[in-house]
């Protein structure tokens, strides 16, 4: 089979669905078969579920071997017992979460009664059970719950519960925000359903494996992307991990969010809420120009969910619904005069965009006690989202494209999960989880958008059609994961397996634009007097998109050993193998008709526990971590191989130019050398170097704090870089080449190209982070969560291939050129969230009533503003590529920063009622950046530097930044209101 060049090998849609089906069917056949087995193979089991652990002793403190001891969650019918083993330990793992109860019994021994376990996802409860003589018609009841010290955890994360879910302010309505609130961690909340912004995780920019139930959740493309967005309505928990964790979990060098869905129980429970926006109420947006009319940022939502029992200990049905709208208006901010000038009817190029998002979101899961051995739960969840009005034309600025420059936006996510949970035997339990996310989006022409062609005036508008229109992005990754835990004395063996197959289509915006210098240069078009009056005509076309396939697996094997009675080790190795897509055979550039696939991703892995006393624990660990690569590194080189396949062209200067239109003519252009990106032959996975120290002291039963060190060193990092610059005229005063703008085959290493981008592996980085944390557990009504990081990034290259940035390095034949503070270096960082509802009891019964219900929940966060490159206002190296981000002489990467970040989010509930004594009508008020803190994420760094050589050093800075504030991702005071009901 031959194939036209520029297009890649790919099998026919029909083919590869039918290959997949017969695929995936006999995979998952293999992986059930293999999970039966009474041998220690593969997967994630602590993703969703939790543990209990610990030791029988006498009052000699020897172990008890033959206990018998019992577990209960009553909520959900579930039991499960055990002996212990010869020295007194005893496990369970891959318990639901939920609260449960702990008995232990053994003939001469009062029988031990241990209730309100709380299990939250990924906990290991160590619950100690000390007996004393006596009949075993005794019992003897322990109070309190878990230890506050787990002296069986060696990572660093929290996890945020059901409390705090359903109380903790979230103005936006997108609980992806709550991966802020985790130690080690820092970056900005997103006032819309993406993902937080600038998010620092181990040094690194938005390295985070998103999950949900422990399965994909996690959009390929680029570093840092959830899939699909959640609704806060069925949210059980969240399970965060910073840093350090077990082999069982991989693709990522940062951070692993994990959202639990909720279930049904033997309670019927549910909610409904109704939320709206006061505008009146609502700040000024940050930056908003005084003279700028207030735009209406509305919002309203509806959500409700449900869980009961439909057989009772065996059954259970939960189901959610939300409807969420919101205004995003953008004001446009053409001048009336230029509107009249440029025929631009009022309105058109008046008020704000109609910007307005539609979000529904649906949940519907079912769980099942197949047998007392047997849980299986299945969940469907499904999300739409119509937005009209969602991105304006580019080449401008938003508040200069008229209503006729803006496209709609249309995004669909449907996701099937499920879970198996098999006892084979008390020492044998199976897991298998597998799930099928499909998310779609597409930017189009709207019912305003102008028919083409776009015409953008230099400053001034853009009007009569978009050039953002006609993209989409499609996923499915099909998913599975298999596990085995064998308890074999001391230890706990776990081995898993698992696999995603990625199908991925991506295609661009196709739109056809002219660019004038100024209002008058259009209206001499317009007439006819002078159609070559534009700077610039541009086409692009991409009607069929490009569709690619990757496969993405692995397997860990590891093991818990309870070594001595104060000292847990975990150790383990992980391999991962992220296979690429198939390359195009007929590439022109040579780079990209070949793909490589690393092999050599083995992660050894070790950790422990040590309990200097009952009170103080000591972890330590550390390991190699693989990053999943983003597939836009394969996607890049496909898509830009030099044979232009999207039909990019541009032509400038055209008055007495053949083959240039006359405006408005459309006509097709024979393309330039090419601009191409490809990735570098030897490619490798990049990886990190973790390691952690952390002590933790239980200050009293339900406080603790830990002190922590945190070191990350990136390795094998993806960087960018032009290898297609012409040979160097000269050099700056601090040693970076200037690259001639002639070119010809004696000056260019592939004269037939032109900038060739390549996808470079080798970049370096170091994180040193110093943690302080504080978890107050529930009591008297109140719940905390703090930490304080200090810490600082340094690397050598820019992040590449990340949702917020994708910038080459400066200075080619010296990457230490770029060797400065990393883009997401913020020296400090302090989160805190907590929940109180204040315990009344008095005598008066008004003030009784007056002081009682009232729940109060409060979010912090403080940050060190963010890094910022001191650019030039004009290009000094001669490298196209690196516009605008061409740095002044002597001026390192990322020097500047914003100012430090202040905000507080604030909650009130209050229970109106308590009617059949659990339905309770609720009001709400919640307040996001409660104080109005201006904070501001970008600056205007530019400085003029100067170009004549007769004044001076070429580069050097005549006039500083001014260091004022430009843009923000971050929202003013946000005020909300709300009613409830919950059951």
């Amino acid at each position: 089979m031959t194939c036209p060049v520029g297009k890649p090998v790919i099998s026919p849609p029909e083919n590869r669905a039918l290959i997949f089906g017969i695929r995936f069917f006999l995979l998952t056949l293999l992986l059930l078969v293999l999970g039966m087995a009474p041998v220690a193979v593969w997967a994630q089991s602590q993703a969703i579920n939790a543990t209990i652990r610990g030791r029988v002793t006498d009052p000699t403190g020897a172990g008890v071997p033959d206990a018998t001891v019992t577990i209960s969650q009553p909520a959900r019918g579930i039991s499960r017992s055990l002996n212990t083993g010869p020295e007194g330990y005893y496990i369970f793992p891959n318990l639901p979460l939920g609260t449960y109860w702990v008995s232990v019994k053994k003939e001469g021994f009062a029988a031990l009664q241990h209730p309100d376990i709380v299990l939250a996802a990924g906990t290991e409860a160590v619950i100690d059970a000390p007996l004393k003589l006596g009949a075993v018609t005794e019992s003897v009841e322990v109070r309190g719950g878990a230890p506050m010290v787990d002296p069986a955890r060696v990572n660093l994360g929290r996890t945020i519960d059901e409390r705090e879910i359903l109380n903790l302010p979230l103005t936006s309505r997108n609980p992806y925000n709550f991966i802020l609130f985790q130690p080690g961690v820092s970056g900005h909340p997103n006032p819309e359903l993406g993902i937080p912004r600038t998010i620092n995780t181990n040094g690194l920019m938005d390295r985070i494996n998103y999950q949900m139930d422990g399965m994909v959740d996690t959009q390929t493309d680029r570093y840092g992307l959830r899939l699909f967005p959640i609704s806060d309505t069925y949210v059980k928990e969240v399970e965060t991990v910073a840093n350090s964790f077990a082999p069982e979990f991989g693709g990522t060098s940062g951070n692993i969010y994990n959202v639990i869905t909720n279930s049904g129980t033997n309670i019927f429970h549910g909610m409904f809420t109704w939320i709206r926006r006061s505008v009146d109420a609502t700040a000024r947006p940050i930056l908003l120009s005084p003279t700028a009319k207030k735009p209406g940022l509305k919002l309203q939502d509806f959500a409700t969910n449900a869980g009961a029992p439909i057989i009772k200990d065996k059954l259970f049905v939960f189901g959610a619904y939300e409807h969420l709208t919101r205004g995003v208006p953008t004001p446009i901010t053409i001048l009336p005069t230029n509107a009249a000038g440029l025929g631009i009817p009022s309105s058109l190029a008046g008020g704000s965009s109609p910007g307005v998002l539609h979000g529904q979101f649906l949940n519907a899961r079912v769980d099942w006690n197949v047998t007392p051995r047997n849980q299986v739960f299945l969940r469907y969840n499904y999300f739409r989202n119509q937005f009209p009005a969602n991105t304006s034309s580019s080449g401008i600025s938003a508040g200069l494209s008229a209503l006729d420059a803006w496209s709609d936006f249309r995004d669909r996510a449907h996701v099937i999960g499920t879970q198996w949970i098999s006892s084979i035997s008390p020492n044998l339990l199976n897991e298998f989880r597998m799930s099928w996310p499909y998310r779609q989006n597409t930017h189009f022409p709207g019912a305003l958008t102008g028919p083409g062609p776009v015409i953008l005036v230099s400053g001034v508008a853009a009007f009569n059609g978009t050039n953002a229109a006609g993209d989409r992005f499609a996923e499915k990754i099909p998913n599975a994961n298999e596990n085995l835990t064998w308890i074999r004395g001391r230890h706990s063996f776990k081995g898993g397996f698992s696999l995603s197959d990625i199908i991925d289509l991506q295609r661009f915006v196709s739109f056809n634009q002219y660019t004038f210098p100024s209002v008058a240069a259009y209206q001499s078009a317009k007439s006819g007097a002078d159609p070559y009056a534009y700077t610039t005509f541009s086409t692009q076309s991409d009607p069929s998109g490009l569709h690619y396939r990757s496969l993405f697996w692995g397997f860990y094997l590891q093991d818990s050993w309870q070594a001595t009675p104060n000292l847990l080790l975990i150790y383990g190795l992980r391999y991962d193998r992220y296979q690429p897509p198939e390359a195009n055979p007929n590439a022109p550039f040579i780079f990209s008709r070949k793909f490589d696939t690393p092999n050599g991703n083995l992660a050894p892995r070790v950790g422990f526990s040590y309990r200097i006393s009952d009170k103080t624990v000591l972890r330590a660990s550390t390991g190699i971590f693989f990053d999943a690569p983003p597939t836009n590194i394969w996607f890049n080189t496909l898509n830009a191989d030099g044979s232009n396949r999207i039909g990019n062209a541009s032509i400038s200067g055209c008055k007495g130019v053949a083959g240039c239109p006359a405006f408005p003519a459309i006509v097709s252009l024979t393309p330039p050398a090419q601009d191409v990106t490809t990735v570098v032959p030897n490619y490798k996975n990049a990886s990190t170097v973790n390691a952690s120290l952390q002590i933790s002291r239980e200050l009293s039963v339900n406080d603790v704090v830990s002190v922590g060190y945190v070191f990350t060193g990136g390795r094998h990092l993806v960087f960018l870089r032009n290898m297609n610059l012409i040979n160097p005229t000269g050099l700056l005063a601090d040693g970076r080449p200037i690259f001639s703008s002639t070119v010809s085959a004696a000056t260019r290493l592939y004269p037939q190209f032109n900038n060739i981008t390549l996808q470079d592996a080798g970049a370096n980085s170091s994180y040193n982070g110093l943690l302080l944390t504080w978890q107050h557990r529930l009591s008297r009504g109140l719940e905390v969560s703090a930490s304080y990081t200090f810490s600082h990034t340094v690397s050598d290259a820019p992040e590449a291939n990340s949702f917020e940035q994708n910038l080459p390095i400066e200075d080619t034949t010296n990457r230490l050129r770029d060797r400065g503070n990393s883009s997401v270096d913020r020296p400090q960082a302090v989160t805190l969230s907590a929940v109180l509802e204040p315990q009344v009891k008095l005598k008066n019964r008004v003030f009784n009533k007056l002081l009682s219900d009232n729940m109060f929940a409060i979010l912090g966060n403080f940050s060190s503003g963010d890094a910022q490159n001191i650019v030039a206002n004009h290009r000094l190296n001669g490298d196209s590529t690196t516009d605008p981000v061409t740095r002044p002489l002597f001026v390192g990467r990322n020097t500047a920063r914003t100012p430090n970040i202040y905000q507080v989010d604030l909650r009130y509930t209050r229970a109106i009622a308590r009617l059949w004594e659990r339905v309770t009508p609720q009001f709400s008020v919640e307040a996001n950046n409660l104080f109005n803190h201006p904070n501001v994420t970008s600056i205007n760094a530019t400085a003029t530097v100067n170009t004549d050589p007769t004044k001076g050093l070429v580069g050097s800075i005549t006039k500083p930044a001014t260091l004022v504030p430009t843009s923000t991702v971050l929202e003013g005071r946000i005020v909300q209101f709300g009613v409830g009901l919950r059951w």
